[in-house]
């Protein structure tokens, strides 16, 4: 296996799930669905529109950085990545992440800057963690967990985190040639949240094995169930009850891009193109499905329009080869 074209894959599946994603933003998935009628024709025809990433791919990008300077999570390196993005400057950002660090940034300690917010910030970041780690599961926890309460202290969003950094870390190993045991992979992303007294991290268990027992359904008809999965009032919005529109609350968005990712295992390019117009939070969706996609498939199974179509490609993949060769030497 080609550990070095996973990494690359992975956090290039995020920045091209962003991409595409955010042109459809807070849009209803019916309302995607009537711009156009063939997604790849209208890409091509429409790059103006998919200029640029936000701040998923940003901060996922500034995480990478942070373990690559600290042989791993070290808090400083962290926090000082982070407070960096301010100067990127954001795109797009999240109340959760941009209140959180602007307070990092003048010397407030994590433990008071960290929002009480459940939402996407810290699973949408989250992909290098799962690369990083994927040999070590006990640090891929103590890390996700770590590098998600310097933002987001809600149990909501740590359970996110791991949940993806443990999926991603599973796909790594497997070739998308030969089909996984979905099963399996159920197995091992509930057992990385298992045996918690958090009360949220038992309702993301339910959760996962309503997902598991509904797979086989359609896309649109499980984006309408699981679009505010575990929402509660008065966050839930009830003007998209039984509308395809992935909520930003952690677990409803990890749940549909799971689904969305298991879905689709056909190629990159079809799973991608679903995850980004899923509706809702699309480019969070799109960034978070693109890190298991691009874990999975690898960057050799991304076509190259979709590769060259992202700001930055070059740094990207830079980025993701630094990652390994840190991860290369350490374990």
């Amino acid at each position: 296996m080609d550990i070095l074209d996973k990494f690359q894959g992975s956090l290039m599946g995020v920045a091209i799930g962003d991409t595409l994603g955010r042109p459809f933003e807070g849009k209803l998935r019916t309302e995607i669905y009537s711009i156009f009628t063939n997604f790849e024709d209208f890409i091509q025809n429409k790059k103006n529109l998919f200029k640029t990433y936000t701040d998923d791919t940003q901060l996922t990008l500034h995480t990478a950085e942070a373990l690559i300077r600290g042989n791993g999570f070290n808090l400083n390196n962290f926090i000082s990545e982070y407070v960096k993005w301010l100067d990127d400057p954001p795109i797009g950002a999240g109340y959760g992440c941009i209140s959180s660090i602007n307070k990092l940034r003048y010397g407030v300690p994590w433990e008071k800057a960290a929002s009480n917010s459940g939402g996407n910030g810290t699973a949408m970041r989250i992909a290098p963690v799962g690369l990083f780690y994927y040999k070590d599961l006990k640090g891929l926890k103590s890390a996700a967990i770590k590098s998600s309460v310097l933002t987001h202290s809600h149990p909501a969003a740590s359970a996110a985190s791991i949940v993806i950094a443990r999926a991603i870390a599973y796909l790594i190993d497997k070739d998308p040639k030969i089909r996984f045991s979905v099963d399996q992979f159920f197995d091992v992303i509930i057992s990385s949240i298992a045996s918690s007294q958090e009360e949220i991290w038992e309702e993301f268990i339910e959760s996962l094995n309503k997902l598991k027992s509904n797979l086989h359904v359609s896309i649109e008809a499980g984006l309408i169930k699981f679009s505010q999965i575990g929402v509660k009032s008065p966050f839930f919005i009830e003007d998209y009850l039984g509308h395809a529109f992935v909520h930003p609350y952690a677990i409803s968005t990890v749940i549909c891009s799971i689904f969305l990712f298991l879905k689709k295992l056909t190629s990159f390019k079809d799973c991608i193109f679903e995850l980004a117009t899923a509706g809702g939070d699309s480019d969070t969706v799109g960034a978070i499905g693109g890190a298991l996609a691009g874990a999975y498939f690898g960057l050799k199974n991304i076509p190259n329009d979709l590769i060259k179509l992202v700001k930055n490609y070059k740094k990207i993949l830079k980025i993701s080869e630094e990652l390994y060769n840190t991860f290369n030497v350490r374990y």
